[in-house]
């Protein structure tokens, strides 16, 4: 079961583009990885969303997610601030909300799982947002050295606008095999047209 709207959403839009998709996939690093600590990696971290598209070539192939639902967006430039230097959020070090991208141990932990399912070692890991508040702050985060060399050459940011313009568009009559999708498809019958402006 999807924990959250966004990780729907997101599981839609890959659905739509031709992706399967697997939701809430557990991982952690292996006992045999040089630097495990059973007392810090016994608890499974999660990847929210992985889309794999057959017959497709490449980083495309495979869609790694993860899904950031804070309510005031996304703000790279902070993260990667945060990241770099440690610092505590909510009680923790931040960079543990990112510990794919901010820790080499849990980065193979990823790369192994989502080659165990799906056979493919070149992946793209995106971010989906409910927005990204800085946009013109791009590269401290998509092209990131630390992260491409940790993880994957490519990395993408998804906003929930984009996503949810791209379902609503490519909506039919035909009955949605979700909620989102049937929400869509209803608002659309009823004639509701949705405002896309992106600077609310």
């Amino acid at each position: 079961m999807k924990e959250d709207i966004l990780e729907q959403i997101v599981d839609d839009y890959l659905n739509l583009r031709g992706y399967f998709t697997l939701s809430n996939v557990k991982y952690k690093p292996s006992p045999k990885d040089p630097e495990y600590d059973s007392k810090l990696d016994s608890v499974n971290s999660d990847i929210d969303v992985i889309g794999f598209k057959p017959g497709e070539t490449g980083p495309k192939s495979v869609y790694v997610v993860s899904c950031k639902s804070m309510q005031n967006g996304f703000w790279a430039e902070w993260e990667c601030e945060a990241i770099s230097n440690k610092k505590i959020a909510g009680g923790r070090e931040r960079w543990k909300a990112y510990r794919e991208l901010a820790n080499d141990k849990w980065a193979r932990a990823l790369k192994r799982k989502v080659k165990n399912l799906t056979g493919s070692s070149d992946f793209t890991y995106v971010i989906a947002c409910t927005r990204w508040r800085d946009p013109e702050n791009a590269k401290c985060w998509i092209d990131n050295k630390e992260f491409k060399k940790r993880l994957t050459r490519n990395i993408e940011i998804w906003t929930l606008e984009e996503m949810f313009k791209y379902i609503y568009n490519t909506s039919t009559t035909t009955p949605a095999n979700s909620d989102i999708g049937r929400l869509i498809q209803v608002l659309k019958a009823a004639k509701i047209k949705v405002d896309f402006e992106s600077n609310i």
